[in-house]
């Protein structure tokens, strides 16, 4: 076999193993073989990763770094005398690689450098970029338990729970501290993906909140008790923006996701700087937000709104509508649920598909009012105050003519397969690094951006060194007075 850089894998034990396997496994009279064949496959599987783990030693220590002393960032390192021992998760499993290191000039106990993983990018001090990549993506859909079972059950990496837990913190480090620049990169890279010019009709943006277990939040307190220990909960965030053509289908969602946050500052910059792309992309398509009531969403859309100079109709969701409308119909009346459902059914109907629907509404509501008294009074009032008070985000008919969403159902979605299935699970608690890292790894998949976002991320993961030319020892200069 031909050697390259001083190697011959054909002389490694890995590669005389796999050979004796399959010289066994062939050699095998056919009906045995068929019935052994899973083990085979299982055995073969074991056997080819070792190999492959033969390769990457040879091939990262080849890259090794090897002078008296280096320069990074203008700080200068000197070689320590012995190699020591790196572990690095590779796709074909964990491997063993001396490689060396640098320490700070100018005493003991200054910062270490190791150029090898510099040079290749190693993300969290073990992981190879392909390798965190797609543990990543595992990690993003189930807990560090799970995540590791089902990459030992595909073979290859076979990292601990403890392992994976750090690896979105990795990830989230890295990628927080160039948000802004490598999200833009994303838009760039996913340009061609888009549907063209003349398809899209309307840019959907929608948001809203979910709460989640949060390690440092304070408790709920009870009756005589102070907020104290770290189950209580926070409000998590996520944004979507859909492209829907004139029929009304959907044919992009882009989906983001912020851990808890003051005003949702980061969110907000987020689906700015998504809305802006999209519309300077499809400057004809119309723009419409739908969410529920809260204040905090529509302060959002109107501050995106005026920062963009664009005119986008606010509509209510109509599925929070009419939970509003059900409360007032029930508390009038009273124990006929009968009637009750009766009323329901046809305001319902009113409001989706009558162009003079909430004007209705409100009046059989206001009706209601009148007819009521002391507290049932009351809570019918504050049913139709809330439907008064955003009637001009309720014309459902005409935008079912126009053929355009009344409803919240792709946000709602976010808010559940985004955030909830995977931030809610039993006993689960968040701190914000590896919680961001969750939501930004999820995101991405959901939008079908993880593949390019790993691809822009990778240059991040190295750094660039000089060989240090000046061989005498110096220690830091004193800071002048």
């Amino acid at each position: 076999m031909h050697e390259c850089h001083g190697f011959d894998l054909s002389a490694t034990p890995a590669f005389h193993a796999l050979e004796e396997l399959v010289r066994v496994r062939l050699a095998q009279p056919p009906d045995q073989a068929a019935v052994e064949q899973p083990d085979f496959e299982r055995r073969l599987r074991t056997a080819m990763a070792e190999v492959e783990r033969a390769v990457h030693v040879e091939d990262l220590s080849r890259l090794d770094v090897e002078h008296d002393g280096l320069v990074v960032d203008g700080v200068r390192y000197r070689r320590v005398p012995e190699k020591t021992r790196g572990l690095y998760e590779t796709l074909a499993g964990q491997i063993e690689v001396k490689r060396s290191l640098y320490r700070a000039r100018g005493g003991h106990g200054g910062a270490t450098i190791c150029p090898l993983e510099m040079r290749v990018g190693i993300l969290g001090g073990s992981w190879t970029p392909l390798a965190a990549e797609v543990a990543s993506q595992f990690m993003a859909t189930a807990p560090s338990q799970e995540a590791a079972e089902l990459l030992e059950s595909v073979g290859g990496m076979t990292p601990s729970p403890a392992h994976l837990d750090r690896l979105p913190k990795a990830f989230n480090r890295a990628w927080e501290a160039d948000r802004a620049r490598f999200e833009a990169a994303l838009r760039t890279a996913e340009s061609e993906r888009l549907p063209a010019l003349a398809v899209v009709a309307l840019i959907l943006v929608s948001l809203d909140g979910v709460m989640v277990p949060m390690k440092d939040a304070p408790r709920t307190p009870g009756a005589g008790k102070q907020d104290c220990g770290p189950k209580g909960y926070q409000e998590a965030a996520c944004g979507t923006l859909a492209l829907f053509d004139a029929a009304g289908n959907r044919l992009h969602t882009i989906r983001v996701a912020r851990m808890p946050e003051s005003k949702k500052v980061v969110l907000q910059a987020q689906l700015t700087a998504e809305l802006a792309w999209l519309v300077e992309r499809y400057p004809d398509a119309k723009l419409q937000a739908v969410a529920d009531g809260a204040d905090e969403n529509w302060r959002i859309i109107e501050e995106i709104a005026t920062e963009l100079q664009v005119t986008i109709e606010p509509v209510l969701d109509y599925f929070h509508a009419v939970e509003h409308i059900d409360e007032g119909l029930r508390r009038h009346a009273g124990r006929d649920q009968e009637q009750a459902s009766a009323d329901i059914r046809y305001w319902h109907g009113v409001l989706r598909d009558d162009p003079q629907g909430v004007q209705k509404v409100l009046r059989a509501l206001e009706y209601r009012v009148r007819k009521a008294s002391g507290t049932k009074r009351d809570d019918i009032l504050q049913q139709f105050n809330y439907i008064d008070k955003r009637k001009g985000m309720m014309a459902y008919a005409r935008l079912r003519q126009e053929n355009r969403p009344i409803g919240s159902g792709i946000q709602e979605a976010a808010c559940k397969t985004l955030v909830a299935q995977r931030m809610k699970r039993s006993g689960m608690t968040w701190r914000h690094p590896g919680g961001q890292g969750i939501l930004t790894l999820r995101s991405l998949q959901q939008s079908d951006r993880a593949h390019n976002a790993w691809n822009i991320l990778r240059p991040a993961f190295r750094k660039d060194f000089t060989v240090d030319e000046d061989r005498g020892r110096m220690r830091p200069l004193r800071q002048a007075a």
